[in-house]
């Protein structure tokens, strides 16, 4: 979950415009782009600076075919403008286009001389451009030319996230505080000796300034909690993800109803996160049960069919179906979304004993997957964390994913070894080499052709061991005790720790991992180290038995 700034940048304002810059910084961007372009009919207002505000606001909307047309009237009208330049690299890294992003960065580069200010808007832009080519060592290099000219806080927090991906965590976490704290000093000057903890859901200065500063919060949770998985001023930062957002700042429902782990009457758990996120913290809706009267649980609906089969529920529960736009801020209950669950609980407990499954198929979701006398023992396989059609998750998978040769190759020698058959568990890059041609010659199956998540919970139930990368698959293996080994990339999600081979999370889980950002020579030893040893341990029972 780690950001960097959120939004197009160039919020420059000029004076004639005053409603709509009034309008714009309090969030309420429809109402500032009708006035500017009522402006513009009225022929009072049409000039670059305005178009490209019209650009930024259509932008910050999503409307990105009305932000291209703004910023290239804009451009027409001057065409040395920095800002814009940087706002339409923004639009492409935001559509995935790196080739576009990098155009229009090169452009905006070009127009010389730069101001300190665009300059410093572009140079984040290029850091955001090189991590999501995987490229953290030259993301790190616009950052620091950024420092070298002026300290400030996107470039602090940018270094912060150049760091978090190189491995070097301590460091992370000094350059993250020196943000927030140069972000205070500027923004709201009497909260300077407040605690981090304590800047949790606090206002700062406008609302712009309030969603950055908690989300540099929950940034600096990350950072703390991949250290140590167990710090105590971490995990209360984590919360500052409840409020990084326009909502909780624009109904003052949502913050009343935020949920702190007291017993309560009535209580809504909403899915807020990834399919992973709240696969995961299902484990936890019994305890949860205990603390509330009546407890609502909203949950997307491809999620409800797993949930109603495999969950068994406490009496005073009940399920339904979350829609995009729901807002359990305003039913009148305590609300807290699955993602801080266990946070909000104190149930967060590297150190614990590991957690029994906690989902339990049918008998009859069994049947319809099981094969009661497989003529081979069944290895899933999950290679790739998918497709994301935003930056920020898209080069999250990308990081975790395993190189396809490498890993194809052990497959293989896992499916001649132990004479198994090799299930693919994932709903996509069936179509990318070396994988179509190992279907299309039957080394490796495909079953899985939906997201429907109970029949990969189905899958999941035919197989023997899963090996796989950090995804929802592996989560929902966990909790349903298949045996799974799970393969980290460096560093690892927080929630993994960053050494050791068992998790608290699942008892049938056991980790490898890289021992270098980049590098999957270790991780893939360990694995087929894990594989062999599982097999082999069958075997020996079998042997015993028999």
């Amino acid at each position: 979950m780690t950001h960097s700034v959120p939004w197009p940048y160039g919020a420059e304002m000029a004076t004639r415009g005053s409603l709509a810059e009034s309008l714009e910084e309090s969030g309420h961007w429809l109402q500032a782009l009708q006035c500017l372009l009522h402006e513009i009919r009225s022929g009072h207002l049409d000039d670059a600076q305005t178009w490209h505000t019209i650009g930024r606001l259509h932008q910050r909307l999503g409307h990105l075919p009305q932000a291209c047309r703004a910023y290239a009237a804009a451009l027409l009208l001057d065409p040395h403008r920095p800002r814009t330049c940087n706002n339409l690299a923004l639009l492409e890294l935001g559509r995935l286009n790196e080739a576009a992003a990098e155009r229009w960065l090169m452009q905006g580069l070009a127009c010389q001389p730069l101001p300190i200010d665009d300059e410093e808007l572009l140079q984040a832009t290029a850091c955001d451009l090189r991590l999501f080519q995987l490229r953290p060592d030259l993301a790190l290099g616009h950052v620091e030319r950024q420092l070298g000219r002026r300290e400030s806080v996107m470039a602090l927090a940018n270094r912060a996230v150049c760091l978090h991906k190189l491995s070097r965590l301590p460091e992370a976490v000094v350059a993250q505080e020196r943000a927030i704290r140069l972000h205070v000093a500027q923004r709201a000057p009497a909260l300077l000796e407040a605690a981090f903890v304590d800047l949790v859901g606090q206002p700062c200065a406008d609302l712009a300034s309030s969603m950055q500063l908690q989300t540099q919060l929950m940034n600096l949770a990350l950072y703390k909690l991949s250290l140590d998985g167990q710090d105590s001023a971490g995990l209360r930062l984590l919360l500052a993800g409840t409020s990084h957002d326009q909502d909780y700042w624009q109904d003052p429902r949502r913050r009343q109803s935020r949920w702190d782990g007291e017993c309560c009457q009535q209580l809504i758990i909403w899915d807020d996160q990834g399919f992973g996120d709240t696969l995961q913290n299902l484990g936890w809706i019994a305890e949860a049960a205990r603390r509330a009267c009546s407890l609502r649980i909203w949950l997307r609906p491809a999620l409800l069919p797993l949930v109603r089969a495999c969950l068994p529920l406490p009496s005073n529960c009940q399920l339904e179906a979350l829609y995009s736009h729901a807002s359990p801020w305003g039913k009148g209950a305590s609300q807290i979304g699955f993602f801080f669950l266990p946070i909000v609980l104190n149930q967060w407990s590297p150190q614990g004993a590991a957690r029994q499954a906690y989902l339990k198929p049918t008998p009859e979701v069994k049947s319809r997957f099981v094969d009661a006398e497989p003529k081979l023992r069944r290895l899933g396989l999950v290679w790739s964390a998918g497709r994301h059609k935003a930056p920020q998750p898209e080069r999250s998978a990308r990081v975790r994913d395993v190189p396809r040769q490498a890993f194809f190759q052990l497959a293989q020698q896992w499916r001649k070894h132990h004479q198994v058959s090799l299930i693919s568990l994932q709903l996509d890059g069936h179509d990318e080499a070396p994988v179509r041609s190992l279907i299309e010659s039957g080394v490796l199956e495909q079953p899985l052709h939906s997201t429907d998540w109970l029949q990969t919970a189905g899958v999941l139930e035919s197989i023997d061991l899963l090996v796989s990368v950090d995804t929802s698959v592996a989560h929902l293996a966990g909790a349903l005790g298949i045996p799974t080994v799970l393969m980290l990339s460096a560093p690892a999600d927080w929630r993994w720790g960053q050494t050791g081979r068992k998790t608290f999370l699942y008892d049938a889980m056991r980790l490898v991992r890289c021992a270098d950002p980049g590098d999957w020579s270790q991780a893939l030893r360990q694995a087929d180290q894990e594989v062999n040893s599982w097999f082999s341990s069958i075997r020996s029972e079998q042997q015993f038995a028999s």
